[in-house]
Formats: C-alpha cells, sequence, structure tokens
C-alpha cells in the first residue's frame, strides 16, 4: 500500500463502537417478533395504562409472558391481547383461547362482559364450532377433551404448570401447543432467586429451546446437587434476552 493510500485510510471515519447491549442483541437475535405491531388507541379504553401497553407490546411481539401480582388486571389484558391477536391476524375464521383454573373462568366470564368481548366456556372439542374467544380449564387440555389445534392464539392464566420442566404436564403442553402460531403466558411473578423456571415458559413459548438456554445461560452449582446457577458472565446477557419477551 502506497504513502498515499495509507494517509487516505487514516482520514476515514471510524464508525463509532456499538453499546455492549447492542452487541449482544446482534450476536444473540434478541428480540423475535411474531406478532403485528398495532395502535394502541384500539385497547379498550376502560384498560389503565399498564394495561394497554402490556397488551400492545404482547399482541406485538406474538409470544411473550406477563407476569404480574394479583389485581393488575391479568384477565383484561388477556382478554384484548386475544381480541388485538386475532383481528391483526387476519382470518375471520380464527379462534383464540384462554386456559385457566376452573375457579378462575367467572372472573375471567366478568371482565369479558365489562369490555364487551364475547367468551365461551368450553370442556371438548365438539363444543368449539365458531369463530371468537373461549375459555377452558387446564383439566380438558391435559386429559384430552380438548384440541389446542383448533386455535390460532392462547393465553395460559395462573401457568405455574409450566415452572417444572421434568413435569408431565409441561411436557404435554410443550407438545400441544407446538403448533400454535400465538403463544402468551399471564401468571403471579415468579419466586426470587429461581432463575431456571423463566427458561421453561421460554421454552412454551418457542422463545428457546429449554436444553439450549440451559446450555447458554447456566452451570451446575458445586455447593448443592441437582442445583444451576446462572454463569458470572452471563447474566447481563440472561436478563436482557429475558426482557425482550417477558414483561415483569
Amino acid at each position: 500500500m502506497s504513502t498515499l493510500a495509507m494517509l487516505e485510510e487514516l482520514r476515514t471515519p471510524v464508525p463509532p463502537a456499538v453499546s455492549y447491549e447492542e452487541f449482544v442483541a446482534a450476536k444473540l437475535t434478541f428480540d423475535q417478533r411474531y406478532g403485528h405491531v398495532i395502535d394502541p388507541a384500539a385497547v379498550h379504553p376502560s384498560l389503565k395504562p399498564h394495561q394497554r401497553d402490556l397488551v400492545a407490546w404482547a399482541v406485538a411481539g406474538g409470544r411473550r409472558a406477563i407476569f404480574a401480582k394479583y389485581g393488575l388486571g391479568k384477565s383484561r389484558i388477556q382478554l384484548e391481547t386475544l381480541r388485538l391477536t386475532l383481528e391483526a391476524h387476519g382470518d375471520p375464521a380464527g379462534r383464540a383461547l384462554i386456559v385457566c383454573p376452573l375457579n378462575v373462568r367467572l372472573e375471567i366470564a366478568a371482565d369479558a362482559a365489562a369490555i364487551g368481548v364475547p367468551v365461551r366456556f368450553v370442556r371438548r372439542t365438539a363444543e368449539v364450532d365458531e369463530p371468537g374467544l373461549y375459555v377452558t380449564n387446564y383439566e380438558s387440555i391435559r386429559d384430552g377433551r380438548l384440541d389446542p389445534a383448533l386455535f390460532t392464539a392462547v393465553s395460559l392464566d395462573e401457568a405455574s404448570v409450566l415452572r417444572s420442566f421434568g413435569s408431565k404436564t409441561y411436557q404435554a403442553f410443550l407438545q400441544l401447543f407446538g403448533d400454535v402460531p400465538y403463544r402468551f403466558v399471564a401468571t403471579a411473578t415468579p419466586s426470587p432467586n429461581r432463575h431456571k423456571e423463566l427458561i421453561h415458559y421460554a421454552g412454551y413459548l418457542g422463545i428457546m429451546d429449554t436444553g439450549q438456554a440451559l446450555t447458554r445461560f447456566f452451570q451446575r452449582d458445586s455447593t448443592q446437587a441437582n442445583n444451576l446457577t446462572l454463569y458470572p458472565h452471563k447474566e447481563r446477557e440472561f436478563w436482557l434476552w429475558l426482557n425482550t419477551w417477558a414483561a415483569f
């Protein structure tokens, strides 16, 4: 290279260094989106600002987890998320389903009536015959009476059944809901320091395979058998990743 060429190269502006967050995001293809961007004004006006924002975020993501304590309005968030997901998906024959504990169905029905969203409670596949929103209980899914493949979008209410990777329910739900395009979870905030539980939700949502997440982020705890802890050098990366698909 000639002296003149070297001088010209030195004059070429050097692009600014990216932040650590930008570097990690590019490396891991963070913030995968499967949904549709909507106008927040489309959310029912009775929802509070935090509920409206969560609905818009969840619909845009298409596969998202909302961890919120009791009283923050998870039922209305789910109802509007599913309604607007179906609307944005554009299939006039589309159906959405909320799976919940049996004793929660009346609360969901009351919230649905308050915001003008028709819902039907069903227990069996034969009862699903029209487009719209449906509600069922976990037993109907677990016992094989209701086929999740009938639905375009599904939300699991009080989804603590997903916390244990080795449970029959978790493994069954991975298989049963694997082809549902839009998947959501709305449940209580996980226990502090139970980081491993969080990746089970990611596995169900289709964000990252559970085994892949375990290998990427966790190491064996030398002080306690059968316990895993976050790699110290992966903690920041783990929380950045979590922030793309879960809201607390």
